[in-house]
């Protein structure tokens, strides 16, 4: 795993995001979204955040809806591994959906 920390702010309290570089790649590859861009969104003071239901089985994952630096809105699935630590497993560009969520403030 790899991954990034940052101090802890009153926007995002989460201070370390880590990924598989593999599962990066392949994300890469299949939606041309690498997770550092990913990360940013994530720190999007206006993201939204709803719980991925499609997953709840295996374990609870967010999906969040924010503007990356680049200035792309990107969807980025996420788990929360340990208390103050981000897995990020998926990042793509968000849908029709998921942009009028973020433009209206909730899912």
């Amino acid at each position: 795993m790899i991954g990034s920390e940052y101090p802890p702010s009153t926007v995002h309290s989460v201070v370390r995001h880590l990924w598989d570089p593999r599962k990066e790649r392949v994300n890469r590859a299949k939606h041309g979204v690498g997770f550092e861009e990913a990360m940013s969104a994530l720190r999007d003071p206006n993201r939204v955040t709803r719980i991925d239901l499609e997953h709840a089985e295996i374990e609870e994952r967010l999906l969040v809806v924010g503007y990356s630096y680049p200035g792309r809105l990107l969807a980025v699935v996420t788990a929360e591994t340990s208390p103050g630590t981000i897995r990020i497993i998926s990042a793509r560009r968000a849908t029709k959906r998921e942009r009028h969520a973020y433009e209206t403030g909730s899912f």
